[in-house]
């Protein structure tokens, strides 16, 4: 295609107006299904194969948790909200494949360096490398997402999620091989971003990745590099409970199934974290009108954000304490009625994650975040002193209430934070 063509084509392509009913419809039915993919998959290794392989699948997928971190290195809130282009795609693109092989490397040598993952080696590393394929697909949806199309990130994700669950579900029911079943939905993962991600991202940038520049990929690590931290640290706070529960399985001190147990208690707290998917769009618009000096505009907008916010979590509360152990209890077969009260405490946690997710959203927008490395080491702290002694004394509900307070840590600190260095609020508004 000739080249003036093609710009006119991308500039057709970013101009086109999108019914914002559009986007909002994709955006939700991506972040439902992203939503679900964790839910969906403990459901069916726990309702087809035994409890142990239902603890290997949860602690695999712990591991992935933490893995994923580095294959994505946090890149995509930097450039969602690189609303000027300070680096190209081809670049965000080479570095995301970059931090993938970094992931891969790290997940090898934890592996063979690990003797207690011996006997699970291929088990684990084909969950962690399933995470790959995300990691790869959201480099592409935060192409989508800085051209303020967010309808075809939706798309991306929902695809992808459907396509790799139905051909995981397929896969186990008929053959009960939990490692066959995850290679299989790691390569129809691999398949849709061949398919769908690669295409439409030709609509806004033809990829030419010989034109990237090494400084260019240093620094966007370096500027990445305290988002990173953070997210590592905060998956690890994540973990720190479930790491907890396993070494006193190991032990001997509790049955199989708690680890199961507590995974599938905490499924629709880590769930809830994906509310920020829906408010992304919320997200950019706050970074355009930054970019813009559109200063009254851009405080109504986050004090819309947080309303949203508070209404939600107040309806989420309302939910759970009513419906959630029941439902539970219905999806997954297991009897969850004595964890009530930890379930609740783990909900506590997940509204406080999630405040604290959106002020980081915020400072990223002011490329404030690396003062943020200061609120995820505390909670981080918190949670390694608490868990273990906790989860010792109490179980699971130790395990709940570790994860309550180190969520508290971490949202109490970046308050201040936020407080301190956001020029617009009340604190330090400028005129």
């Amino acid at each position: 295609m000739d080249k003036g063509l093609f710009i006119l084509k991308e500039s057709l392509i970013i101009l086109k107006v999108v019914s914002p009913q559009k986007i909002f419809f994709w955006n939700i039915l991506g972040s439902l299904s992203s939503a679900a993919v964790s839910v969906i998959l403990l459901f069916l290794v726990t309702r087809t194969l035994s409890s142990e392989s239902a603890d290997l699948y949860s602690f695999a997928y712990a591991i992935a948790n933490l893995l994923v971190i580095v294959a994505g290195f946090q890149v995509r809130d930097f450039q969602a909200t690189d609303i000027k282009e300070k680096y190209s795609f081809d670049a965000y693109l080479t570095t995301r494949v970059l931090t993938n092989i970094l992931m891969i490397l790290i997940l090898l040598g934890y592996l063979i360096l690990n003797s207690s993952t011996h006997a699970n080696f291929w088990i684990i590393f084909w969950v962690s490398f399933f995470r790959v394929s995300e990691a790869l697909s959201d480099v592409f949806q935060g192409l989508f997402q800085q051209k303020e199309r967010l309808d075809i990130a939706g798309q991306s994700l929902f695809f992808r999620n459907i396509i790799s669950t139905i051909t995981f579900a397929f896969l186990l029911l008929f053959s009960k091989n939990l490692l066959l079943s995850v290679v299989f939905q790691t390569l129809a993962s691999f398949t849709v971003v061949l398919f769908f991600d690669f295409p439409k991202s030709k609509l806004f940038h033809r990829i030419n990745i010989a034109t990237v520049k090494l400084k260019d990929i240093y620094s966007i690590l370096k500027d990445c590099l305290p988002l990173f931290i953070n997210a590592f640290l905060l998956v690890s706070i994540y973990n720190q409970p479930k790491y907890a529960l396993n070494d006193i399985f190991n032990k001997g001190l509790i049955e199989a199934g708690v680890q199961r147990d507590f995974s599938i208690l905490f499924t629709p707290i880590f769930a809830m974290n994906l509310m920020i998917v829906f408010l992304r769009p919320m997200i950019t618009q706050l970074a355009i009108f930054k970019e813009e000096k559109k200063i009254s505009h851009f405080i109504t907008y986050k004090n819309n954000l947080f309303k949203i916010l508070w209404v939600t979590s107040v309806l989420i509360c309302l939910a759970g304490a009513i419906a959630a152990i029941p439902v539970l209890n219905i999806v997954y077969g297991t009897k969850l009625n004595q964890y009530q009260i930890s379930f609740f405490i783990l909900l506590l946690g997940g509204i406080a994650s999630t405040f604290s997710t959106v002020c980081d959203n915020i400072l990223t927008v002011f490329r404030k975040h690396h003062y943020l490395v200061i609120s995820f080491l505390a909670g981080y702290l918190v949670s390694i002193f608490s868990a273990e002694p906790l989860v010792s004394q109490y179980g699971i509900f130790g395990a709940s209430l570790s994860f309550l307070i180190s969520m508290i840590a971490w949202l109490s600190v970046s308050l201040i934070i936020y407080f301190m260095t956001n020029p617009y609020t009340f604190l330090r508004r400028k005129k």
